[in-house]
């Protein structure tokens, strides 16, 4: 049996929930950078976004860090991470005012 952060890999999660992160002066935080555990992850972008969204794990994004987070919409997928807390993705956007939404399972 494998562990991930203390945590087995064949539990499935039994809770979970969603926030929404809005960029402010081109950055924002998981949850408002208040911790938020969980095992996973699924982020996209808002449709109406007018700019580019990248994310990062761990550490404050850039335009250049991290990777394009996708827009809902446009291809059909969201970005898919295993994760042990919401808090620690950190976005770069930019537009302000530019939405990211995350579901997560813990």
């Amino acid at each position: 049996m494998s562990k991930k952060a203390n945590t087995l890999l064949n539990i499935v999660p039994s809770a979970g929930g969603s926030v929404r992160v809005t960029i402010a002066s081109n950055a924002g935080q998981g949850n408002g950078g208040n911790s938020l555990p969980c095992k996973k992850c699924w982020i996209v972008g808002d449709s109406a976004n007018t700019g580019t969204v990248r994310v990062e794990i761990g550490d404050a994004c850039g335009s250049t860090e991290g990777i394009p987070v996708p827009e809902f919409g446009t291809n059909h997928f969201v970005l898919d991470l295993e994760i042990d807390d919401v808090s620690k993705l950190y976005f770069y956007g930019s537009v302000d005012g530019d939405k990211v939404d995350i579901l997560y399972r813990r």
